[in-house]
């Protein structure tokens, strides 16, 4: 009976450790989008536009909608990496199509990701994680499993 009473209660533990390590769903509705927000990150800010989070070692996490106006979405993307560059980031990878767009740069030890999709046309939706360098290996498939959930919704 001891032994099934520490099983039980091994596996709630664990299983309460998995849920608290959930991905948590994110979106803004009038902008059209949804997204996943990763375990540890803790919401510091939220608009109308979308939110801000921090996570573990400073990471920083921010996703919102935008709408493009009159520019095209390819030109919002590239006036977005000068603005980056203008702001001491170096650019080291950078892909953009006409529906969707990423980007990283590295920065004083620091990496930033940049993922962005149009959304309904007039609409963009974006999410930015810097995070430090040092933790690129572990941060690979998070930020892989994010550019995944970055999704238009609702149009």
């Amino acid at each position: 009976m001891t032994r099934f009473l520490l099983s039980l209660v091994s596996i709630l533990f664990f299983s309460t450790l998995l849920q608290a390590q959930a991905w948590q769903p994110f979106g803004v509705r009038q902008f059209g989008f949804t997204f996943d927000v990763p375990p540890g990150f803790v919401l510091t800010q939220r608009s109308d536009q979308g939110a801000a989070f921090r996570g573990a070692n400073e990471a920083f996490l921010a996703v919102w909608g935008a709408r493009l106006g009159k520019a095209s979405f390819r030109a919002e993307i590239k006036h977005r990496m000068v603005e980056d560059e203008k702001a001491g980031w170096k650019l080291t990878y950078r892909r953009v199509t006409p529906r969707w767009a990423s980007y990283s740069g590295i920065n004083n030890g620091q990496i930033r990701y940049v993922r962005a999709i149009a959304v309904c046309d007039d609409r963009a939706a974006l999410f930015t994680i810097n995070y430090s360098k040092s933790e690129k290996v572990p941060y690979d498939p998070v930020v892989v499993r994010m550019v995944r959930s970055l999704k238009a919704e609702g149009c």
